[in-house]
């Protein structure tokens, strides 16, 4: 039973050994990458704005008669016309006002 109970101790010592080795390894790791992470100088995140028109049909009949009479045949032309147009007042209401920005038009 005495020899039992040593090699039993044994395996657990050797065990708890292997589990320090473990948990040390882990330690290091975490703290490279914690270093890692403080040293990343990451920009701050920029601000977007996301402008959707939910009826550019309608918007483009209101504001343009070419826009009228294509739209039946070609309304992918039409709302790509209708979003060039809003971009080209924003961005003037924007420089009217003084205000530097970059405007684009994302077709998704």
């Amino acid at each position: 039973m005495l020899y039992l109970t040593t090699i039993l101790l044994i395996a657990l010592s050797g065990l708890i050994g292997w589990l320090c080795v473990h948990l040390r390894d882990q330690r290091r790791r975490l703290e490279h990458t914690l270093a890692r992470m403080a040293m990343a100088d990451d920009p701050e995140p920029e601000m977007l704005l996301t402008v959707r028109v939910h009826n550019p049909i309608e918007v483009a009949h209101r504001e343009s008669v070419p826009a009228r009479m294509i739209s039946g045949y070609m309304p992918d032309t039409v709302r790509r016309m209708m979003y060039r147009q809003l971009l080209r007042e924003l961005d003037e209401a924007l420089s009217e006002r003084g205000i530097d920005s970059e405007i684009q038009v994302e077709f998704r």
